[in-house]
């Protein structure tokens, strides 16, 4: 049995699904409103700028490049440029001081192409800024006359870059000083910057972009380099030589005195080094050189430059060896080089024992570890050319027994002696037994040919009392010159009594 129900139920389902189409036509529609819509609105933005666009501050939203160009003008009358100078100082030039006018702002277009169109709606929920160069005009004599006025850029008040350069401090080590800035602008460069800036109608100029910059950095491989060469160097510092009696400490400044920069690298100099020996020299060697001397009578004397004892610095070993050591970075204590050396190091190579002869006194005194042992008047030689007793400090040359000085056929005179001790040459220490009398003026008028004459009885420990090698020194007061003259024959005993003995 059918239901009675059943042709109601297709009635009523035919409906729902004309509803339901209905229902899908509509959306369909809708949508496709919707989306021509929107298409038409990405039309419009395709020549006219979306919602929230600011060009150069000025609201641009919805115009057209046109309207935009147009706007822009507006910012002539706000328009102030701001010159920052290169020590930040700021000046500033209004838009009235210029009398400018924004004339055209042919970049707006570019802003226009940036935009998407068909996402217009994004920005509706953000701001977009755009910057560009207007064009602008002005009064360039006013420009002009504002430049010429500023400090910054007047030449006679900018302060010149300067490089980074290397410079010794108290220690004697490198250092880097930083380079200068300085104040120094390229004005024709940032004249033609600001012109640039308010014919575009920028709001800035920093004068530091046209500076003229240090070449030079604290920080340029090469200062470093050489400054960490010269410093290693320096470790050596302390490095001593012992020399003479004393000691030469090389600290950091004198090592400092010692190098050379040749601008790529840094080396000990051969030639500062051999200036320093030099020094060492005058200060320290006694051979062929003055030194002071105290007497007998306890006076201190300068002995004359003259003679073949005491030391005698090496000064090209002793320059190689510092060389070598300072380049090791060597610090310890060692001796210097010598040509010559006497055999004792203290009291100027002298010690206690030596021989002294003083002229004046016309005496002799031999001393042993720092007693006199013997001493006697003596006659030295005559005062006249070739005949003299040199002055100086000399070393014993040899210790002979009975020999016969001088010759007839040379000097013209022989004469046998019990003892001869030779110092210096021909000169030396000898007994003289046709002397009788011995000491005051008999040198004067009956000197000897150079030689010391010691009387007979004292001889014997003179010669018993001195080694070969130790020394003999000589001195009194300056011969007249008179008898470096080959001609002067004879001497004037009245005129050396008041050169020797007068008052």
């Amino acid at each position: 049995m059918k239901s009675s129900t059943a042709p109601k139920n297709g009635k009523q389902n035919i409906e729902e699904r004309k509803a339901l189409v209905f229902r899908q036509r509509l959306c369909i529609g809708a949508v496709i409103g919707v989306v021509a819509l929107y298409f038409i609105v990405s039309l419009y933005f395709m020549f006219h700028f979306e919602p929230k666009s600011y060009i150069n501050g000025i609201d641009v939203s919805g115009m057209s490049v046109a309207g935009a160009k147009e706007k822009l003008k507006d910012v002539a009358p706000g328009y102030v440029l701001t010159v920052r100078g290169p020590e930040d100082d700021v000046v500033t030039i209004d838009s009235a001081a210029l009398r400018l006018e924004v004339t055209d702002a042919p970049d707006a277009v570019k802003c226009l192409r940036r935009q998407n169109p068909f996402v217009w709606i994004v920005g509706l929920f953000g701001t977009k800024e755009y910057q560009i160069d207007l064009v602008a005009s002005y009064d360039e004599n006013a420009l002009g006359a504002w430049m010429d006025n500023l400090d910054m850029l007047d030449e006679d008040q900018m302060q010149a870059p300067e490089d980074a350069a290397l410079t010794c401090d108290e220690r004697g080590y490198y250092v880097i000083v930083p380079e200068v800035s300085g104040t120094t602008v390229r004005t024709e460069e940032a004249r033609t910057a600001i012109k640039e800036a308010i014919r575009a109608t920028r709001p800035d100029v920093n004068l530091r972009d046209y500076m003229v910059t240090p070449e030079v950095r604290e920080t340029d491989p090469n200062l470093v380099t050489r400054r960490d060469e010269w410093n290693a160097l320096l470790e050596a510092a302390g490095l001593t030589y012992r020399i003479a009696e004393e000691e030469e400490v090389l600290t950091g400044p004198v090592i400092s005195s010692l190098l050379v920069d040749d601008g790529e690298h840094v080396s000990v100099s051969e030639e500062k080094t051999l200036e320093l020996m030099s020094v060492w020299r005058d200060r320290h060697d006694t051979y062929k050189a003055s030194f002071p001397f105290t007497t007998t009578y306890g006076t201190t004397i300068n002995v004359e430059p003259y003679g073949d004892y005491g030391y005698e610095l090496n000064e090209a070993g002793t320059c190689e060896d510092i060389i070598s050591r300072i380049g090791a970075r060597d610090n310890g204590t060692y001796d210097v080089l010598y040509y010559h050396e006497p055999l004792f190091n203290t009291n100027h190579g002298l010690d206690g024992t030596y021989v002294e002869v003083n002229i004046d006194d016309q005496h002799l005194w031999v001393y042993k570890n720092g007693k006199v042992v013997c001493d006697t008047d003596v006659v030295t030689g005559l005062p006249i050319f070739e005949s003299i007793t040199y002055h100086g400090c000399y070393a014993i040359k040899s210790k002979e027994r009975e020999v016969v000085l001088g010759s007839l056929d040379v000097q013209g005179y022989e004469s046998p002696v019990s003892y001869w001790i030779p110092f210096n040459g021909g000169e030396g220490l000898h007994d003289a037994p046709w002397r009788e009398y011995f000491g005051g003026k008999i040198w004067l008028t009956n000197g000897s040919h150079g030689c010391v004459n010691v009387p007979d009885w004292c001889m014997d420990d003179v010669y018993n009392n001195v080694q070969v090698g130790e020394a003999v020194v000589v001195y009194g007061r300056q011969y007249d010159p008179k008898v470096y003259e080959p001609e002067t024959k004879t001497v004037d005993e009245d005129y050396y009594y008041d050169v020797y003995y007068g008052e």
